[in-house]
């Protein structure tokens, strides 16, 4: 018989460390169940808690991801006098990326995809409901955390999930292509490559909808889709990539550090998806046999 969870605990896994299986000595259902809620707890919060806990979360030396892990798994706002429990989460921290670091040092097959600090894995997506549900959470994200991706807030679900039905009907033939950033079975991060250009434009791709899970930002997700992205339009005989980015908030450090140029900018181009208008800024990029 499995053993009863202690008195007040959630029937999770177990919060701190531990090297058994993820459910823990109870009943996987039970372990399930814990990641449906943990999942639905994860969705974006308004953009002005978000800001306030990346703030926060910034002046403790802590990730966004757990400063608010301490708040959703153990109802703790942590605060600078915390400062045992900010030196565990630390040192757990440096535990995890050292563990990391020696399984690439026994497997050289993980350093030589580029996954030794970075378990993600990229790939095209396929209209399944899951990948639906998936896609739709993340774009209902990012524009309630300001991203300019065409959508005001606060997105509707539905209206989210419609728009990647289009995506993925289009990428079915072979319009686009829509890739995925996968961490185990969390989708944290896409891009789309647009191929349907007009007659007379063969040789050009356009980017659009680069968009990163809030909690999984500054972790070169963007950066390792951009190259995927682009290494699919070469393979498609394609010689120029084109982009734009919002003025305010938008991507553009990421672009110009991938080597794309600047063409200009175009002023009060969109609302932004809280309101007030921003410009736009034009990127292109000679790739392939055009950049040697």
């Amino acid at each position: 018989m499995a053993r009863r969870p202690k008195r007040s605990h959630n029937g999770g896994p177990p919060l701190d460390e531990y090297k058994g299986p993820p459910w823990g000595k109870g009943d996987p259902y039970i372990f399930l169940a814990w990641q449906a809620a943990h999942a639905k707890a994860w969705k974006a919060p308004s953009r002005e808690v978000m800001l306030m806990r990346m703030d926060k979360a910034e002046r403790l030396g802590l990730t966004y991801e757990e400063y608010t892990l301490e708040i959703l798994e153990r109802g703790r706002h942590l605060r600078e006098e915390d400062t045992e429990r900010i030196s565990a989460i630390k040192a757990a921290r440096k535990r995890r990326r050292c563990a990391i670091s020696t399984d690439a040092a026994l497997n050289p097959f993980i350093v030589s995809k580029g996954l030794a600090m970075n378990s993600i894995e990229i790939g095209a997506l396929s209209p399944s409901p899951e990948t639906l549900t998936h896609l739709a959470d993340l774009l209902v994200e990012t524009v309630a955390a300001g991203g300019s991706v065409s959508f005001m807030h606060p997105l509707a679900p539905g209206a989210a999930s419609a728009f990647w039905e289009k995506s993925l009907a289009a990428a079915a033939r072979g319009e686009r292509m829509v890739l995925g950033a996968w961490d185990g079975t969390v989708l944290v991060g896409t891009v789309t490559l647009l191929l349907d250009c007009p007659p007379n434009q063969p040789h050009r791709a356009e980017i659009a909808k680069l968009m990163t899970s809030v909690e999984y930002r500054g972790r070169g997700v963007g950066t390792r889709l951009m190259r995927a992205a682009e290494r699919l339009a070469v393979d498609k005989g394609r010689t120029l990539l084109v982009l734009d980015t919002a003025t305010d908030e938008g991507a553009s450090g990421l672009y110009e550090r991938l080597g794309f140029t600047l063409a200009g900018e175009i002023p009060d181009y969109a609302l932004k998806p809280h309101g007030g208008l921003t410009g736009t800024l034009i990127y292109w990029k000679r790739i392939g046999a055009s950049s040697r």
